[in-house]
């Protein structure tokens, strides 16, 4: 079927573990807090205040990746970092030199002008890596791909 497009996300056990991270920072800042003014200092409070914005900005980075396979080639893309501008950079077929897995779980694909993509912790993950392994077969594998070869 040509022109179709693959999009896979985040699994969802990767989507819930950032938002446990949210809620447990915000908890130690509550909990921090209920302790009184008189023992309340400044540089704890920042850090976690820091703390908490840190994995709330992680959590909404991680609900925008995106990874998208076509006849083309892969795209990772993030809705969210896309308001500030990054736009995410097409990894054209004929262009990816070494498909690299990584215990089975993450697939680093690698160009001849030294960009990659990265494809891990998605969900549809073996559909991806074998989109990815039948449309760049000219590409050398290493990591665990080279000892399945062997």
């Amino acid at each position: 079927m040509p022109g179709r497009i693959l999009k896979f996300n985040r699994t969802p056990v990767a989507q819930l573990v950032s938002c446990a991270a949210v809620f447990a920072s915000a908890a130690l800042f509550f909990q921090y807090l209920s302790r009184g003014w008189d023992d309340v200092a400044l540089l704890p409070l920042a850090g976690l205040i820091l703390l908490f914005l840190g994995t709330l900005a992680a959590a909404v980075v991680q609900y925008g990746d995106h990874i998208y396979v076509s006849d083309d080639g892969v795209l990772y893309e993030n809705g969210v970092l896309t308001w500030f501008g990054k736009r995410g950079r097409l990894l054209r077929w004929e262009d990816v030199v070494e498909v690299r897995e990584i215990k089975r779980k993450v697939l680093i694909l690698l160009s001849s002008d030294g960009r990659r993509v990265l494809v891990d912790a998605i969900l549809g993950y073996a559909i991806a890596r074998n989109e990815i392994l039948r449309r760049a077969s000219h590409a050398v594998f290493s990591g665990t791909l080279a000892r399945e070869e062997a």
